[in-house]
């Protein structure tokens, strides 16, 4: 079940009151499982709890698969920046700068982790203080962040909300700051210990035309890439650590006796013991017998075990294991695409997501630049994701030769990946061709024609 926020409130109807109900309950409802998720990607697993059973080793290993899938998933998306495409005959270069400007691109790879590990991401605009101020933009955490939406099928937000704790010297929480900003207004206040009280602090306008925290998903059900696959995590990271308690355990193995004591008292053995360590010697009567009590260890079931729940891992959580053998060599453009089947389509439904994110903010920024005399339609703007893979650039080459006059030189232009922007290069293109022309024609028209020559024209 999806859990949004919802209201059947009016922007005009918000009160402090009410916005303080909502951020208990995210509080209540939301933030232990987004708390979760972050503990799991910075490396705090549930294993680290373990406690330690009747003096045995209890090693605690953490192989985080949960920061290897967030980081590969967020690389694929987004290793290389969106570009964006203006419609034929439209100029949206003043647009383009407002966003170079408020260093979207670095935004974006932010964001894209947050989705990767939250399943959602908060992407907020403000106006800088600046004597001419210009949009910015700001990560807000989904821990202290949540959108309010309208009940009605299109669920449109009706306001957003971001609050943080304050703490004392002593490390206890004194008060909450809290905003919510509305398609009209942002109003700051306070909230004491207890999420009580609200205090209004400031109240002012602002010139975005929507709600500036843009919240974007990462899947339909806003969950995480390695959400689904804790468990298999947990799993893992026990059979490792058992595996060295295994092997700790078997260095301090205890030696058994048969036939034999090592002294008639205490003292006699803690000399004997004293003996054995030192000179690792041990001598024994006629008959006796020594040996070490240790529990038998099967490697290779373990190994069957552990690979079996790696292979589990990157199978539902879509991410590949890029240590795989199957990854090594020189490997075809389709081949690798065929491994990279099951990230590619988690990724396209991610783009689709963010693609809706980014087009929220393209019309932000827009209704600034329109406040500010500057008239951009972002209706067919394109926006373009660019995959951060190893290229066989000589694959695509060959196949551009052979399509070449079958296929406009401008999409075959475009299946280059170090082509960023097909249309340049297909201008530069006619213009190196035009320039050759130019210089070849005055090449041979500046070679004399020689006698000979004139003879062979003339037959």
């Amino acid at each position: 079940m999806l859990d949004i926020f919802t209201t059947d409130k009016k922007a005009d109807e918000i009160t402090l009151q009410l916005v303080a109900e909502y951020i208990e309950r995210h509080r209540t409802n939301e933030l232990p499982r987004l708390q979760l998720l972050q503990d799991y990607y910075e490396g705090n697993h549930s294993i680290s709890g373990r406690s330690k059973d009747r003096g045995l080793s209890n090693n605690k290993l953490i192989i985080n698969h949960a920061a290897y899938i967030a980081d590969f998933a967020t690389g694929y998306l987004l290793g290389e920046p969106v570009i964006y495409k203006a419609p034929e005959g439209a100029d949206i270069s003043p647009l383009v700068k407002m966003l170079k400007k408020a260093d979207s691109a670095t935004q974006d790879s932010d964001l894209a982790l947050d989705l990767a590990v939250f399943g959602r991401a908060y992407d907020m605009a403000y106006m800088s203080s600046d004597e001419k101020p210009y949009p910015k933009l700001a990560k807000l955490s989904p821990l202290c962040s949540f959108v309010v939406y309208d009940d009605t099928v299109e669920q449109n937000p009706v306001f957003a909300v971001y609050y943080y704790p304050v703490y004392d010297n002593r490390g206890r929480i004194k008060q909450y700051k809290c905003s919510y900003q509305t398609a009209f207004v942002i109003v700051d206040f306070t909230l004491d210990e207890r999420l009580k009280n609200p205090i209004l602090t400031d109240e002012r306008e602002h010139y975005f035309g929507a709600v500036p925290i843009n919240e974007i998903y990462n899947n339909g059900q806003r969950r995480g890439d390695f959400e689904k696959v804790i468990s298999l995590i947990d799993a893992y990271n026990l059979l490792q650590s058992d595996r060295v308690n295994d092997k700790e355990q078997f260095v301090n193995a205890l030696l058994v006796l048969k036939g034999a004591t090592l002294g008639d008292d205490n003292e006699e053995k803690t000399e004997s013991y004293n003996a054995l360590k030192l000179f690792n010697v041990l001598e024994l009567p006629d008959g006796a017998d020594a040996g070490y009590l240790i529990r038998q260890f099967d490697e290779n079931s373990v190994e069957v075990l552990k690979n079996s729940i790696v292979s589990d891992i990157h199978k539902i959580s879509g991410v590949p294991d890029m240590t795989d053998q199957s990854f090594a060599g020189n490997t075809s453009g389709v081949a690798m695409k065929y491994k990279l089947l099951g990230l590619e389509q988690i990724t396209r439904v991610k783009q689709r997501f963010f693609t809706e994110g980014l087009k929220y903010r393209l019309m932000l920024f827009s209704n600034v630049a329109r406040v500010q005399g500057a008239d951009i339609s972002i209706a067919d703007i394109e926006i373009d994701f660019r995959r951060s893979l190893p290229s066989n650039v000589l694959e695509i080459a060959q196949t551009i030769s052979q399509l070449s006059g079958l296929v406009p030189t401008k999409d075959l232009l475009a299946q280059l990946p170090f082509i960023a922007d097909a249309d340049k290069a297909l201008s530069e293109l006619e213009k190196e061709k035009a320039k050759s022309i130019k210089e070849q024609q005055k090449m041979f028209g500046n070679t004399p024609i020689v006698a000979g020559d004139e003879d062979e024209e003339a037959q």
